[in-house]
């Protein structure tokens, strides 16, 4: 009877001993599918996290370079309208100066082909005038609202333009070849600066 109960009670213990591995088992199990997926989410959240910010920087880095292209179109337009206003600048001096040296030189011609050139120029001339003061203020204007900062080439470019704006009202030197030729030096410069500008530049 004794030995009955006692091999009824081992067999208990044994059972027990059983279920309670089993009870650990799915403990540890339970306890790493919870771990697990909490390092994934982590994880996750991390990754989410990075490609937050790199899509932040992309968006940042394009907002840049958008700035920097508009900038960049917008001075060489400036260049590009600089340009064509000093190649009209330059013709129209070109030509009040040919015609004021004209009537100076044949003022007190008597030859009738020369008279009656001499009085076309002589009518001319107010328009002509005109003309150039168009040009000139067009010129200056566009100089003083030049994108900041201000580049060296239209400080020069602006420089010219004010002695040519002296020299047509100075009757006795008038503008110089020298100044003409400066003007068309300078024509050639804002042409090159008018390309349109690589955005790595």
């Amino acid at each position: 009877m004794i030995w009955c109960l006692i091999s009824i009670f081992c067999r208990l213990v044994h059972w027990w001993s059983y279920a309670s591995a089993i009870e650990t088992a799915v403990l540890f199990v339970i306890l790493y599918d919870v771990i697990w997926h909490r390092l994934n989410a982590i994880r996750e959240i991390k990754r989410d996290e990075e490609a937050e910010v790199k899509t932040i920087q992309r968006e940042q880095a394009s907002e840049k370079r958008q700035i920097r292209r508009e900038r960049q179109e917008t001075i060489r337009k400036h260049w590009q309208e600089l340009q064509s206003n000093l190649i009209s600048l330059h013709r129209v001096t070109s030509q009040l100066t040919q015609q004021r040296q004209f009537i100076q030189e044949n003022s007190k011609s008597q030859d009738p082909t020369t008279m009656r050139a001499l009085t076309m120029t002589i009518d001319s001339l107010p328009e002509t005038l005109s003309d150039f003061n168009e040009r000139w203020a067009r010129v200056v204007a566009q100089l003083n609202v030049f994108p900041e900062p201000r580049d060296l080439l239209a400080l020069n470019v602006l420089q010219i333009v004010q002695e040519l704006g002296k020299s047509i009202n100075d009757r006795k030197t008038g503008v110089t070849d020298e100044t003409l030729k400066a003007l068309a030096n300078l024509i050639k410069r804002v042409a090159d600066e008018g390309r349109l500008l690589d955005l790595d530049d």
